[in-house]
């Protein structure tokens, strides 16, 4: 192990094509980057190779701050954990119904599927008056036995959605306790420890949402954290959040949901940072990555902060974050073409491996990359980027 006190300062910007790691060399003064390919199996591999591009003894690292687009790309490619509803008799639909809003507002046709389906949301017999007054307690054998069911189902988390639990939560602490009773694992919440708030359907989905993601993000960031462990690092490990902030690794893993733009408004701040240095504090930021393409705005050199963002059509969460738009056309989209003939592009995207067919890895399917290498955006003979690259 290093002797010397750690010098460097590590970001580390994890996306689903490329990882990207910027590094400040506190003692020296001098800042230098690397970019790998990410490795989707298991995305900390990624994360220590870029590392070790410029730094090979971890011990030298003081703080690792790390943007990660898994959340994002998970929801926009609809990628998350099977994931249980367990909820009030009667609201079984509510991630169905939403605002009533549609994909497209003059459309004839068009559906919406919830990521949570409907098998997957169960109903008990319990209720919460918007006074806060318990009508009716839950009954602790249905409650067990609907975790049993959605256990049965192929659940891998679950998470507990009562009506008015804003104004009591005290139906929904019980029930909470009664399924981590017969839970395997740790994936098990209430709306009430997530968004106590009013507002049924945004409290349901940003619940929900948080469940989807928690056993994806929960295991990625154990991995990350283990493999620092091993390879000599002992400084701190903070994660972006969508506001721009940053929160531990155990927050981050009951809260996952406040990581879904967490990759872009990392990218964001640094926009914001980097233009105003430049004299510009009006600009428009663009955030080109594998699977997404993010757009935020910023004015007299802040950003916004939106209370309530739509990831994608229905996916709506309530929880502070850096206000942008988020479409799933990245760099690695598939061009598809529907039944209907029309060329669609994404959300599903070839990542790094294979990557798009330009990269002679396998892959038969087109990406945007492809149309700008043959459109002649990209010289093919004079690559962007191999393995690894950087520089000071």
């Amino acid at each position: 192990m290093n002797d010397q006190s750690p010098r460097y300062v590590v970001g580390v910007d994890i996306g689903g094509t490329f990882t990207d790691v910027f590094f400040l060399d506190q003692a020296a003064g001098r800042a230098e980057v690397a970019k790998v390919s990410s490795t989707m199996e298991d995305q900390s591999k990624g994360c220590i190779e870029g590392i070790r591009e410029i730094v090979t003894d971890l011990a030298e690292v003081a703080t690792v701050v790390h943007g990660t687009t898994v959340g994002t790309n998970a929801l926009l490619e609809r990628k998350g954990a099977p994931t249980g509803i367990i909820t009030t008799s009667g609201f079984r639909d509510v991630l169905e119904m939403r605002r009533r809003d549609r994909p497209q507002t003059w459309g004839l046709w068009g559906q919406f599927d919830p990521v949570v389906p409907r098998d997957m949301r169960v109903e008990v017999n319990e209720r919460t008056l918007a006074n806060g007054t318990i009508h009716k307690a839950i009954d602790p054998k249905e409650v067990k036995q609907a975790a049993k069911d959605l256990l049965d189902r192929g659940a891998e988390s679950v998470c507990i959605v009562f009506i008015n639990a804003y104004a009591n939560a005290e139906n929904e602490r019980q029930a909470l306790e009664v399924v981590r009773s017969v839970w395997p694992n740790n994936y098990a919440e209430a709306s009430s420890n997530i968004l106590p708030e009013i507002r049924e359907f945004e409290r349901t989905s940003t619940t929900a949402l948080n469940a989807y993601l928690q056993p994806l993000i929960s295991s990625y960031l154990a991995k990350l954290e283990n493999s620092f462990k091993v390879n000599g690092f002992e400084g701190q490990v903070l994660i972006v959040q969508s506001n721009g902030g940053v929160m531990t690794i155990d927050s981050a893993q009951r809260f996952p949901v406040r990581t879904a733009l967490s990759g872009p408004a990392a990218g964001v701040i640094a926009s914001t940072y980097i233009a105003g240095e430049a004299g510009f504090h009006n600009i428009v930021t663009c955030d080109m990555g594998g699977t997404s393409f993010d757009v935020s705005l910023v004015v007299e050199g802040e950003s916004t902060l939106a209370a309530q963002t739509n990831i994608d059509f229905g996916m709506t969460v309530r929880t502070p974050m850096i206000e942008m738009t988020t479409i799933g056309a990245g760099g690695g989209s598939i061009a598809w073409v529907d039944r209907g003939g029309l060329l669609q592009v994404g959300p599903q995207s070839a990542g790094s491996n294979p990557g798009p067919v330009c990269y002679s890895q396998g892959n038969d399917r087109p990406t945007v990359t492809d149309a700008n290498v043959v459109l002649g955006r990209i010289n093919a003979s004079k690559p962007m980027g191999t393995s690894s690259i950087a520089w000071t």
